[in-house]
């Protein structure tokens, strides 16, 4: 897993006045001030800040690469969809097995992508 460089710990949220304390045991991660922002969006975004940060340390993975990693599966899954609805006879299964095999190669280099 790579190292993000982020506040270790896990994230969390605390009141504090109108405004919001995104921290760990140990540091203030961020103070998010409710400057004409309603109280359900101030803690929308400190629940969606939260949650990145304890994911992208429990994956070692930021938002944006969890996401093209899932894309790439996703496409990867669709392929083989495509692939097993061509299957008529043992001989399609044959000559498809070959092009099923690229996308799971695809689709495990995606997951690689995550053993960084």
């Amino acid at each position: 897993m790579k190292e993000l460089g982020i506040t270790k710990g896990e994230w969390q949220y605390r009141d504090h006045f109108s405004d919001g304390i995104i921290e760990t045991e140990e540091t203030i991660i961020g103070h998010l001030m409710k400057w004409g922002s309603p109280e359900d969006e101030l803690q929308s975004n400190a629940i969606l800040i939260i949650d990145a940060g304890n994911t992208a340390q429990k994956c070692g993975l930021l938002p944006s690469e969890l996401l093209r990693q899932r894309d790439e599966l996703k496409e990867a899954f669709n392929q083989m969809r495509q692939y097993w609805s061509l299957i008529d006879s043992e001989a399609d299964a044959e000559q498809i097995a070959g092009s099923l095999w690229e996308v799971l190669a695809i689709a495990e280099a995606a997951i690689k992508n995550t053993e960084r």
